[in-house]
């Protein structure tokens, strides 16, 4: 019997996420060497299949991120309920520069996804998720937490097919300031953005999450069901 084809979604490349359709019959013991010889030395790749992240690790790639993929669908929804002196409001030019501090301090070093201090460079990494031509921004359903004027949370949502067997509204990310401590922020937040795709009749709202981050139990809490298991490795460079 023929063995099944053997996907690799590899990402990111000039063009977005793409979907190799390595061999038509792949057996077990050559699926490493079809991707290591299908796919570009140094590329990232998103796999599915724990064995195989096994042995391509043991083949020296390298592990950046473990990863679930969740889903609501939209049909129960839980109303956002803000908190004292809390509003919402779209996204607005210069909201990069604003919230650039509460993306730095939401991915403060010890979060499963840290990055850098530097404001401009989250500035910048704001200012082109939200102008990706190739995930154009849904602009009622990305909203923006403020507390006293002062924007301190975001939750940015694209129009999206980045992801295999995905097409559709796209959490691209959810931060928060951890100051002011307003607990249920973040799900008041998000409910806000899952009440307008609804309203708009979207069918589904999709996001991705690190295996050890916490906020995989705001999304469960708020009706996300998980979709997808995968682990994101870098090939080796020889």
């Amino acid at each position: 019997m023929d063995e099944p084809r053997l996907d690799v979604e590899v990402w990111p490349t000039a063009a977005g996420s793409l979907v190799f359709p390595l061999l038509d019959r792949v057996t077990a013991a050559r699926r490493v060497a079809a991707i290591l010889s299908e796919v570009a030395p140094g590329s990232a790749v998103v796999l599915s299949d724990q064995e195989v992240r096994d042995e391509l690790l043991a083949k020296g790639a390298r592990q950046i991120r473990h990863v679930h993929t969740m889903r609501h669908h939209l049909h129960d929804v839980p109303a956002a309920q803000p908190g004292h002196g809390l509003t919402f409001r779209r996204w607005q030019a210069g909201d990069a520069e604003r919230l650039a501090p509460a993306l730095v301090a939401a991915y403060a070093p010890g979060h499963p996804d840290a990055r850098g201090a530097d404001l401009g460079e989250a500035a910048e990494s704001l200012a082109s998720m939200v102008d990706d031509p190739d995930n154009p921004l849904m602009e009622r359903a990305t909203q923006v937490a403020v507390v006293e004027g002062q924007p301190v949370a975001a939750a940015v949502v694209v129009l999206s097919n980045h992801v295999t067997g995905w097409n559709g509204p796209w959490l691209m990310n959810m931060f928060r300031a951890p100051a002011p401590a307003l607990p249920g922020l973040g799900a008041a937040l998000l409910s806000r953005s899952l009440e307008i795709l609804r309203a708009d009749g979207a069918p589904h709202l999709g996001l991705a999450v690190t295996d050890t981050n916490p906020a995989r139990r705001v999304y469960e809490r708020l009706g996300f069901q998980y979709d997808f298991e995968g682990w994101i490795l870098v090939l080796p460079d020889v």
